[in-house]
């Protein structure tokens, strides 16, 4: 062995903690500090990440208080003293906590809302719906939601409702800026083989008699309307 294997194993060897985890982490760490050019990596994982996942459940749970408040004569206590309101809390917070995404954030806080509303869904139907928050990117509820409700999200995302114009390959780069077409078919496909929408990426490059938001039309399923009413903060 190496000294400067030695003097890692002495590092773990005062590290070490309980878990497995814990372990594998601090050789991890210690192994990145012995490398210069490492070392921010190391200060990452020590300092940065525990402390955004702090900040970032503060200002998830500030945010819910104001929309329970605003929300407090719907708001069902008998419903917040179950196990499933529990459950689905742990799980929230969980996802808040590795989620950095605005749209997963919001959909975390607006499940915990609904719930607390007593919304008309089987429990199944909240953990399910709950996973697939935890499943989908970012960009699947982005696309979701605009199909969903076009107009509020246009607005929302500050994009001139006469800027969506032309078939699906014109519209939604500009729905969805930033992103490759490939990408957003790619995600679209997906979207579909989940059933949350009743149109394939063919659409892509379908001929249409229509154009622009008129095209988006009811290609939303059922289930895909069931998922996007959970997942998104009830109107006042």
């Amino acid at each position: 062995m190496t000294s400067q294997h030695k003097t890692l194993s002495a590092k773990v060897g005062r590290t070490v903690t309980s878990t497995p985890a814990e372990h594998v982490l601090n050789l991890l760490k210690s192994g990145l500090a012995t490398t210069p050019f490492c070392g921010g990596i190391a200060s990452l994982m020590s300092d940065y990440i525990p402390s955004a996942k702090q900040r970032r459940l503060e200002e998830f749970t500030i945010k819910l208080a104001e929309d329970l408040s605003e929300l407090q004569d719907r708001v069902k206590e008998s419903q917040i003293l179950t196990d499933e309101f529990a459950f689905l809390f742990e799980k929230s917070f969980r996802g808040a906590a590795e989620n950095y995404q605005t749209e997963k954030l919001e959909a975390f806080r607006a499940i915990l809302v609904n719930a607390a509303l007593g919304i008309d869904l089987s429990e199944e139907e909240k953990e399910y719906f709950l996973n697939l928050v935890n499943t989908l990117s970012a960009l699947h509820i982005r696309i979701l939601r605009f199909m969903a409700e076009p107009k509020s999200y246009l607005e929302a995302n500050k994009i001139p409702p006469k800027d969506i114009r032309g078939g699906f390959t014109q519209f939604f780069p500009v729905a969805v800026p930033g992103i490759e077409l490939e990408v957003i078919k790619s995600a679209f496909s997906d979207l579909y083989q989940y059933d949350l929408i009743n149109t394939d990426k063919i659409i892509f490059s379908t001929m249409t008699s229509g154009q622009g938001l008129d095209l988006l039309g009811d290609r939303i399923s059922n289930l895909g309307r069931r998922f996007i009413n959970f997942c998104t903060k009830p109107k006042l």
